[in-house]
């Protein structure tokens, strides 16, 4: 797309059985560019192989406002599948990535625009400041792993920041040129660098439907934003390993010292039998773990290696 004929704004929404909160979602978006006295947006909505009736209804605003674009896909592709089809389909300057059921509340595109503006970044990004509204599991869950995601990464990477951020083109099409599976975005967007800074926000409860992210799968995405942004897990095994090593040769020479003193009488058993079994069991639990973690790094190369599509796409309203 040249840039003479490039919308304003795009904003990019994966969207899985969201069919309540699609249509109040965009009239939404639409009045927060009204107020801004922005004409030239456009919205692409990522119909993720819904089983309600979300594509039947973004047909309908397709044909009633064609700013409303869609893309329907051949089938679940997860949400950063759903992502990628956004951005690769955006045709804005400017991008808003955002989720489907209202809980990033497009009114603060125009705080993150007036941020974007005065301090010339190039990425301003949600950051959550409550959760009080979800599980108090949930919410340990997501700071526990923001804070080890940090500690451990080799990209820096900012606390409790979602998807929900504006960025610049250029820092789209930096994302969209990496075409690995695993896409953690929050991961990506930090990887890629440019200028960033967050605005702290309340995330509201959903506007309507079920959730869609059970615990199973929060710690499916935790595993592939710790494992495609850091090799601490290996260096924790090295170190393990090590570890263990050190250790036996320890015990190694104390049981020595043991044995010499009952061959010399000074001792009437030797001890340690029942102490040495629970070590084994432990060492062989700590193999086994080690040989998942490593498993976990050979399946996303396996991944990678076969180079399928992110995503197909099944019908299209842009």
């Amino acid at each position: 797309m040249s840039a003479a004929a490039r919308p304003r704004f795009s904003v990019v929404i994966p969207a899985y059985d969201e069919e309540p909160n699609i249509r109040p979602l965009a009239q939404r978006i639409a009045d927060t560019f009204a107020r801004m006295g922005v004409q030239d947006w456009e919205i692409v909505f990522v119909e993720n192989g819904s089983r309600d009736g979300s594509l039947r209804l973004l047909e309908e605003l397709h044909a009633a406002d064609p700013r409303v674009k869609y893309l329907s896909l051949s089938r679940n592709f997860g949400h950063s599948g759903a992502v990628c089809c956004g951005f690769d389909h955006a045709g804005g300057e400017h991008v808003v990535l955002m989720d489907g059921d209202q809980q990033d509340p497009p009114e603060l595109i125009a705080q993150f625009w007036d941020k974007m503006q005065r301090e010339a970044l190039d990425v301003v990004y949600g950051v959550r400041a409550r959760r009080e509204r979800e599980p108090w599991l949930k919410r340990l869950g997501m700071k526990l792993f923001y804070r080890i995601w940090r500690r451990t990464a080799y990209v820096h990477v900012p606390l409790d920041a979602g998807n929900f951020c504006l960025m610049k083109r250029g820092v789209v099409d930096a994302i969209c040129s990496m075409r690995e599976r695993g896409r953690f975005v929050p991961g990506l967007r930090a990887f890629v660098g440019f200028r960033q800074d967050g605005i702290p926000f309340e995330r509201p409860p959903r506007g309507g439907g079920q959730a869609k992210t059970s615990f199973a799968i929060l710690t499916g995405i935790a595993l592939e934003g710790l494992l495609a942004f850091s090799v601490f897990p290996l260096r924790l095994l090295m170190l393990l390993g090590a570890g263990a090593m050190a250790f036996s040769v320890v015990v190694s020479a104390v049981l020595l010292v043991l044995r010499a003193l009952f061959y010399l009488g000074v001792l009437d058993s030797v001890p340690g039998f029942t102490w040495n079994s629970v070590f084994m069991i432990l060492m062989a639990g700590a193999q086994m773990l080690g040989i998942g973690v490593i498993g976990e790094y050979v399946g996303r190369v396996y991944q990678e290696v076969k180079q399928r599509p992110i995503y197909v796409v099944r019908t299209r309203g842009l």
